[in-house]
């Protein structure tokens, strides 16, 4: 507590700044566009949350080679990646640990794309190259976006044509035999904006049997049809074979039985292939009402081949959307006012197959269907100048249908439906302090509904878990943005959340369950300054307490989260030359299953990256080096619980110094 009573301080002092100082512009960008925040554009000062905005130019600039390094220094979030490549790549915002692929939702361009069961959201569909911008919206968005988005929200905006026609060709490669290729057509021409992308991503990975081979086909095209009328049509295909490397035992890594890259699971592996088509409307009616529909289509096949364990499996994931919504931008009883109300229509057909053969063969196919209505509002009105005033809300109607043959007749058959309902509701003041920043509150309540694989499991008694409860949370923000003089800016940020029936596995009863009550709380702060013209220094920190409150385990940390995380960014920018110098902390958590804290902790790692590019008309080249000082550690771990034996960990080992380079050109 010592901690966040500091840093309390620290947050009345940084809120009292604004009086003390008259800056009109500064380092930090408040006028950028932000639409997770409230399903329609709005300058980021707007937004009663706090929201991060990372840019194409962002990515470049920090020398991101996949997905992973996007969100690296951001404060509050925290990734774990069990085998170093975005198909296994797990983000968490502000602490849920193991849970995270089910509490943090990912959407693409306002599409969601996590999965129904609990692997979550599949990143290798995106490629860095279509990506135009991030939002990292933290906090519950459950109003706006429904299921998933109860600590958060991370929207990729995809790229669309603009200007004259442009060629862009590139290559990155590098270490572990990276090679990834690309090339892209845009432009707009009359009332039609393009953008076409091939991509590939080739690496045989830090470890054995680490290799991902990644193929992406990507297109927008945006048509004006008339003044208040615009079409969009989007379309992407994305296939991969990924090798499956594994854990390796505590044991493994002290005896010298096995070395950091070497692999139990040599020829395990999985294939998937994922297409969407996302259609769109926006018809305008006047200056005022905004009408917009959306419909997509997405369909994805997978299979694992399991080796090691004589087991083989097959998954087809089928998405259809249907997302209608009018936003209306005219004053209410004399006050300034924007209301927003929308339907959200989701069905995810699964179909599962699974096959081990042997003395102990298994034969089966599980067919769940789920279903989601939602209907949502969002309504913000300015009572007096400069205060804005925000209420949502949404109500929620789930249902699984269920459906379970065992080929070989030897379990039952299961044939039912489970039925749901929830609501959310969010409520916050912002204040604009000037043209230079805002400061926020907002309490919002969010919900999490049972993935697949929580509420189905043929293993137990009964296969459907009829006890498990929907995960429910309430929670508290705080916090101000604000350039303090034109060479510094920055934003600090306190939260405080409470969760009921959190939904967990008990690696004791190899079931799902409820946790009694977990607490978080914590503040994410970011300060970013002009040292001089071309030299720029971000430094970003946050501090995260999560833990039981209640039961078996109370007080403990919840598994995964770090307490502590910094990361600096240091940019030098000369003519055509840019140097990027990023170092990154955070701190000791224990592993997953580990709720009992017994464990050794994985320990902290600090990390430092450098990149050098050149900028030479069309023609582009970067230079970079990853983890320069060559540390060895794991970012993920697992808590492992023998039969008459102690406990022990499982490691997967993260990669070490890594080189690579890029040239690119356009024309």
């Amino acid at each position: 507590m010592r901690s966040i009573n500091t840093l309390t301080i620290c947050f009345i002092l940084l809120f009292l700044l604004p009086y003390l100082a008259s800056a009109q512009q500064g380092p930090y960008k408040l006028d950028e566009v932000v639409v997770t925040a409230s399903r329609i554009p709005t300058p980021l000062v707007d937004a009663p949350a706090n929201v991060s905005i990372i840019t194409d130019k962002d990515i470049e600039e920090m020398g991101a080679t996949s997905i992973t390094d996007i969100f690296k220094q951001e404060p509050g979030v925290f990734t774990t990646n069990l085998l170093n490549n975005p198909k296994q790549l797990q983000v968490d915002i502000r602490g849920s640990g193991e849970t995270a692929p089910s509490n943090v939702l990912f959407l693409i361009d306002g599409r969601r794309i996590n999965s129904i069961d609990m692997s979550g959201a599949d990143l290798s569909q995106i490629s860095l190259e279509m990506i135009e911008r991030v939002e990292i919206y933290r906090g519950p968005a459950t109003v706006l976006f429904g299921d998933n988005a109860i600590t958060g929200v991370i929207n990729f905006i995809l790229k669309k044509g603009k200007g004259k026609p442009k060629v862009s060709a590139g290559l990155l490669a590098g270490s572990d035999g990276m090679f990834a290729p690309k090339l892209s057509v845009s432009g707009k021409q009359d009332k039609l904006a393009y953008y076409v992308l091939v991509s590939s991503y080739d690496t045989e990975g830090y470890r054995h049997n680490n290799s991902i081979f990644m193929k992406d086909i990507f297109g927008s095209f945006i048509f004006d049809a008339f003044k208040n009328l615009s079409i969009s049509l989007k379309t992407g295909h994305h296939r991969d074979t990924s090798g499956m490397s594994g854990a390796l035992s505590f044991a493994d890594l002290t005896t010298g039985r096995y070395g950091r890259t070497d692999s139990k699971t040599p020829d395990d592996s999985s294939n998937t292939e994922d297409n969407f088509v996302d259609l769109g409307a926006d018809i305008k009616f006047g200056d005022n009402i905004t009408f917009s529909v959306n419909g997509s289509y997405r369909l994805r096949h997978s299979s694992s081949t399991y080796i090691s364990s004589n087991w083989y499996s097959m998954r087809t994931f089928e998405t259809y959307g249907v997302t209608p919504k009018i936003s209306v931008n005219t004053p209410l009883l004399g006050f300034k006012n924007t209301f927003v109300a929308g339907f959200d229509y989701y069905r995810y057909p699964t179909k599962s197959s699974d096959f081990s053969p042997g003395i102990w063969a298994t034969d089966s196919t599980t067919k769940i269907n789920k279903t989601d209505y939602a209907f949502y509002i969002n309504d913000e009105i300015s009572p007096i100048k400069n205060l804005f005033l925000n209420f949502g809300y949404r109500t929620q109607k789930s249902s699984w249908d269920v459906k379970y043959t065992d080929n070989l007749g030897v379990t039952a058959s299961v044939d039912d439906t489970v039925n749901d309902k929830n609501d959310a509701f969010r409520i916050s003041a912002n204040y604009l302090i000037g043209k230079n920043g805002n400061a926020f509150i907002t309490y919002a309540k969010g919900f999490r509904t049972p993935a697949t694989d929580e509420l189905f499991n043929v293993f137990t008694v009964p296969p459907i878990n009829q006890n498990l409860k929907t995960q429910q949370a309430k929670e508290v923000d705080a916090g101000i943005r604000y350039n303090i003089t034109d060479w510094i800016g920055g934003s600090l940020t306190y939260f405080n959340s409470k969760t009921d029936n959190e939904i967990y596995y008990d690696p004791f009863t190899f079931a799902n369950g409820n946790y009694d009550k977990t607490k978080r709380e914590g503040i994410e702060a970011a300060i970013y300054l002009t040292l001089m013209k071309g030299l720029n220094l971000n430094l970003l920190y946050s501090y995260t307490d999560a833990r039981f409150d209640g039961g078996a385990y109370d007080g403990n940390t919840i598994p995964l989260v770090p307490k502590n995380k910094f990361s600096s960014k240091l940019t030098y920018i000369w003519n055509d030359l840019t140097t990027n110098v990023i170092l990154t902390y955070f701190g000791n958590r224990y592993m997953i299953s580990d709720q009992k804290n017994q464990l050794p902790t994985l320990p902290g790692v600090t990390t430092i990256d450098i990149n050098i590019k050149y900028v030479l008309k069309g023609l582009e080249t970067i230079f970079g080096v990853k983890n320069i000082t060559g540390k060895q550690y794991s970012e993920y771990g697992v808590a492992s619980y023998p039969f008459g034996q102690p406990p022990t960990g499982n490691f997967y080992p993260s990669p070490e110094r890594q080189f690579f380079f890029g040239l690119s050109y356009s024309y």
